[in-house]
């Protein structure tokens, strides 16, 4: 499975609980990156290329990018051999990143696979998330005081010392009424699932 974590400010420690409350989506490796802006966290299940040249929190060979990636690309062998970048790994991950770097957002409409990811931008000061086009991959979001927490599941999120556990009285009435909850709504106040197929961008403490 694996699992992201994020937060869109220097927290390690809340990034470290988000990665240990997600820890059995992935056993075989858990790591953190953080610049002055950005926390990430991922936990591994290692399925295509299973060196540590694939784990995660990856970062681009300029250093620019990095990113937190949970999914499986179908068609990245073939999309690898269209994309001008010096691999250091055989991983799907490192192709989403390259493809991401080349064609930006629309490389989403080239990927043929179930994902949830998110890239961080330290030029641009850009956090880019998005979720495979059928809703596969889960991915979860809150804003916090203008920051950005994400994670693979709530209880990641529930890490985050200002989140609160409090229920969303709309989403329970539409629950009781559709037996589910519709996207983006959950059922906790101020936590919210991206829809299918749609992307975010973060920048200046605003999600669009």
């Amino acid at each position: 499975m694996c699992a992201i974590n994020g937060i869109s400010s220097i927290n390690i420690d809340a990034v470290r609980r988000m990665n240990a409350a997600t820890r059995h989506r992935g056993p075989d490796a858990s790591n953190i990156w953080n610049d002055e802006h950005v926390t990430l966290g991922h936990n591994r299940l290692k399925i295509i290329d299973l060196s540590n040249s694939a784990n995660q929190p990856m970062t681009s060979a300029d250093g620019r990018y990095t990113i937190v990636f949970n999914g499986e690309i179908y068609n990245f062998k073939e999309l690898r051999k269209q994309i001008h970048y010096a691999f250091r790994s055989e991983s799907d991950t490192e192709v989403l990143l390259a493809g991401y770097i080349e064609r930006g957002p629309s490389i989403l409409n080239d990927v043929n696979g179930i994902f949830a990811f998110a890239i961080w931008d330290s030029l641009e000061k850009i956090l880019f998330l998005a979720r495979d086009h059928n809703g596969i991959k889960p991915l979860y979001y809150s804003i916090s005081n203008g920051v950005l927490i994400f994670s693979s599941e709530i209880k990641g999120i529930l890490e985050y010392p200002s989140v609160q556990r409090a229920i969303a009285v709309e989403a329970l009435a539409h629950h009781f009424q559709l037996q589910y909850t519709p996207e983006p709504l959950t059922l906790f106040r101020d936590i919210y699932k991206m829809p299918a197929g749609y992307f975010g961008i973060f920048k200046n403490r605003t999600l669009q």
